[in-house]
């Protein structure tokens, strides 16, 4: 019987011919069709085929060639990322990591970024003028940000406690770069269970939220990040008992809240599956909460867990209500409802705000 032959790319003759090259030299037989040898290639371009049998060996190199290579999931490491900036809210942040690190028995990593001096990125004519006392400067510095890294840590050495401070094991990464892509970069390389930022509210007349670092590592990084507002009470996690998980009924829900409750379980606290939705289609919200609510007690039987729905249809004020009313401690979301993210923090809602100021978030990507 003939084997079945299958195309797997339409590509220019020449990205044909090195696609073909790549797949040969892994034994996979490959033929190309639609190759016109004058004109180099019809207008459809030049059709890729193999053997329908090898179709799962030749898509990684197919990827590669194209430049979408497919990362294997990494599994987290046993830390928690905290990077800092010295400030008070850096100082919060650090000592609630310190605790969940004690709960979690995992280390903690310390992570600086120094910016990145404009004048590295001017671009240079032949030739280049050498600037003596910029080497001085750099110095400097570095000296600076030492000795601010050791008043930060014996301010956080004083304010979780000695016993504390030695049960855990330390590592401190100080760099020159740019924050947001370095902090990103290391935790692709060194996924950690969890990322604690602190964040600084708005000054007055200022509509910023949120620093940029801090809201691009929230968007992109793959893994769990915690933040603290500044305005936040100085939590210890034994008085963390209410948390509420904000749904919008996607499937991606359902990891987001396994994690989470990985997150929680050392702790006693008890979680809040939350839906803010239109009143006019509450029975239909109230169908698939209900559904919801099934799967997560078949899941987690153990867990104090329970789902609610609230008609409104504002969510930012809904929400609000709802953590004031019930002693909300901490508010979850994940960063693929990129709309209710926006939302909350944009710059103009803000000013009208002030519970997210209050309230520590811990965002997911699912």
């Amino acid at each position: 019987m003939e084997e079945k032959i299958i195309t797997i790319a339409l590509l220019p003759y020449s990205k044909a011919e090195v696609l073909r090259s790549m797949l040969e030299a892994k034994g996979i037989e490959c033929s190309l069709e639609n190759v016109n040898l004058i004109q180099g290639a019809v207008a459809t371009g030049v059709k890729v085929q193999i053997k329908a049998k090898d179709a799962k060996k030749a898509y990684p190199i197919l990827n590669k060639l194209l430049g979408s290579i497919e990362k294997p999931m990494q599994k987290s490491e046993n830390f928690i990322l905290i990077p800092v900036d010295f400030s008070n809210y850096s100082l919060r942040a650090a000592s609630m990591a310190f605790e969940i690190a004690t709960e979690l028995d995992s280390s903690v990593v310390f992570y600086h970024v120094i910016p990145q001096p404009d004048y590295f990125t001017i671009p240079y004519s032949d030739v280049m003028a050498l600037d003596a006392g910029l080497y001085e400067h750099l110095k400097e510095r570095e000296d600076y940000i030492n000795e601010e890294f050791d008043k930060f840590l014996r301010k956080l050495s004083e304010l979780v406690g000695k016993k504390v401070w030695q049960s855990v094991h330390m590592e401190q990464i100080v760099k020159m770069g740019y924050p947001e892509e370095d902090i990103l970069s290391y935790t692709e390389i060194h996924p950690p269970r969890l990322i604690v930022m602190g964040i600084k509210g708005p000054d007055e007349g200022h509509g910023g939220v949120m620093g940029s670092t801090t809201a691009g590592v929230i968007y992109k990084a793959n893994v769990p990040v915690l933040v603290i507002p500044e305005k936040a009470p100085l939590l210890n996690l034994a008085a963390v008992k209410k948390v509420v998980y904000a749904t919008n009924f996607d499937e991606k829900d359902f990891i987001a809240i396994d994690k989470l409750l990985g997150l929680l379980q050392p702790f006693n606290t008890e979680l809040t599956c939350l839906h803010i939705g239109d009143q006019d289609e509450s029975e239909w919200d109230r169908a698939k909460l209900g559904n919801m609510s099934k799967v997560l007690k078949k899941n987690h039987k153990d867990a104090a867990l329970k789902c609610v729905i609230v008609p409104g249809n504002d969510i930012l004020q809904d929400l609000e209500k709802y953590i004031e009313k019930n002693d909300i401690d901490v508010l979850s979301l994940t960063t693929h409802k990129r709309n209710m993210i926006t939302r909350i923090f944009n710059p103009s809602i803000a000013r009208k705000m002030v519970f997210h100021l209050k309230t520590p978030l811990l965002v997911f990507h699912a």
